[in-house]
């Protein structure tokens, strides 16, 4: 009998936990079902509401408030909410509210950098830090508009990242427009890389640089409204092996705006977005190399403007027109001859060679002259040179004029080649040619006999 009993307590406790649960799911049954009418109904009803209010069903509406930018709803009447913002004259608010919202959504939506990539010009945010009420311009210069402008080893295009990225920072600094082939032909031959010409350069056009220790003193410098020119290389995105370019300032969220002398880049896809919205730290990081920070603050209201006009006189070889190979040829002579001396002293050399190109003594053509057996000791070395701009420009002064060597003088050396001793540049003594000096008097070729010298 008690076996029975303690079955059927058991089997009641397990009916009422049965219960238990089944009354419990078809409450929460109940309340799903609930919840989900009333927020079906909530979401028919403001949609409802919205309809009516776009089509100017709702006179009074509340949630007017919330929307005071859009003109329909504000013009007929005015809440407390509106009164606090903009306590008289309600038509004001019409027209002002547009106007003072943009800026703030251009800064929150970036697109005030957008603009630049449009236009010739790209805004520094330097000028900010000088209280300028109208931004100053950072010109957009490329290197390849100079295929054939002579630079250093090459030509702009091919090696004037950095000369070009100064001629922006110089015009901006000073407000004198520096173009890239103008500083090419005063820095172009004054170093032997891009690194010291740009140095030299910023240093002679007197702007107020310094070379960053690091990339955090970079980047302090560009949120005090200074400006950089920036030394990339791989694995850089701008650059496969090393490359200059200018960073003119920060947008509102702290991206980087860059200003970048290879045009091609604007159009690789991993660069776009950057250059119309700025570009992350890291970007600049990936292959820093260095920089050379500009104190925008440091300029004086009345800028040095450089100019550099080179003399010019009649030229004293009329005849002689030099092709490409001559040209390299006479270079690498004076590299490897004259490389360490001045312009002067370069230019000297050049027209040593061209005197006896010349002269009728000696033989008709470039080459000939150089490689005439013991007469310029430098021929063996001349597979190893490496001229520069420095080179060709003493060329070009030496062929335009005005001359520094008298047309006789024709030898040189780190001694007296003979008694007839000129004088000295630098390292070398020049002397003149003895039958030229003993005869007294100098003759250059017979005019018939130019065309055959020109021929070879």
């Amino acid at each position: 009998m008690t076996g029975v009993i303690s079955i059927s307590k058991r089997f009641l406790r397990k009916r009422k936990s049965h219960l238990h649960i089944i009354l419990r799911s078809c409450l929460i049954v109940v309340l799903s079902v609930t919840i989900l009418g009333l927020l079906t109904m909530g979401i028919l009803g403001s949609s409802q509401m919205a309809m009516a209010s776009s089509r100017g069903l709702l006179p009074d509406a509340p949630e007017q408030t919330t929307v005071s930018t859009t003109p329909a709803t504000t013009a007929p009447t005015l809440p407390e909410p509106v009164k606090e913002t903009e306590p008289t004259e309600p038509e004001q608010t019409l027209e002002t509210v547009p106007e003072e919202t943009v800026p703030e959504q251009t800064q929150q939506t970036e697109q005030e950098p957008t603009q630049p990539a449009d236009a010739p010009f790209l805004t520094s945010m330097a000028a900010q830090a000088l209280d300028d009420p109208q931004p100053a311009q950072m010109p957009l210069y490329f290197q390849t508009d100079y295929p054939n402008t002579r630079y250093g080893s090459g030509t702009i295009e091919s090696s004037g990242c950095g000369i070009t990225s100064l001629a922006m920072v110089a015009t901006y600094l000073t407000g004198h427009e520096y173009l890239p082939d103008e500083l090419a032909d005063y820095f172009g031959g004054t170093a032997e890389n891009n690194i010291a010409r740009l140095e030299n350069g910023s240093t002679t056009l007197q702007l107020p640089w310094k070379k960053a220790v690091n990339i955090h003193e970079t980047m302090a410098a560009l949120k005090q409204g200074d400006i950089a020119i920036v030394l990339v290389n791989a694995p850089s995105p701008f650059t496969l092996s090393q490359h200059f370019i200018v960073l003119t300032g920060l947008t509102e969220d702290g991206r980087i705006l860059v200003n970048d002398p290879y045009q091609p880049n604007y159009e690789k896809w991993d660069l776009k977005y950057g250059f119309e919205h700025g570009f992350l730290e890291y970007d600049i990081l990936q292959g820093y190399q260095g920089a050379w920070i500009y104190d925008v603050s440091a300029m004086p209201e009345d800028p040095f403007i450089y100019s550099e006009p080179k003399p010019t006189g009649p030229s004293r070889y009329p005849g002689v027109e030099l092709t490409w190979e001559e040209q390299q040829l006479l270079a690498r002579v004076i590299w490897v001859e004259a490389r360490g001396e001045s312009a002067e002293g370069q230019q000297a050399i050049a027209e040593i060679v061209l005197n006896r190109l010349v002269h009728p003594d000696f033989p008709d053509t470039l080459a000939e002259v150089i490689y005439a057996e013991g007469q310029f000791r430098s021929v063996k070395f001349l597979d190893d040179a490496e001229p520069y701009q420095a080179q060709y420009d003493a060329i070009d002064d030496a062929l335009s004029g005005p001359n520094i060597l008298p047309m006789d003088v024709m030898y040189f050396a780190r001694y007296p080649e003979n008694e007839y001793v000129w004088g000295d540049i630098g390292g070398h003594i020049f002397c003149y040619y003895p039958p030229a000096v003993a005869g007294g008097t100098w003759e250059t070729k017979p005019e018939e006999t130019m065309p055959e010298e020109t021929t070879p």
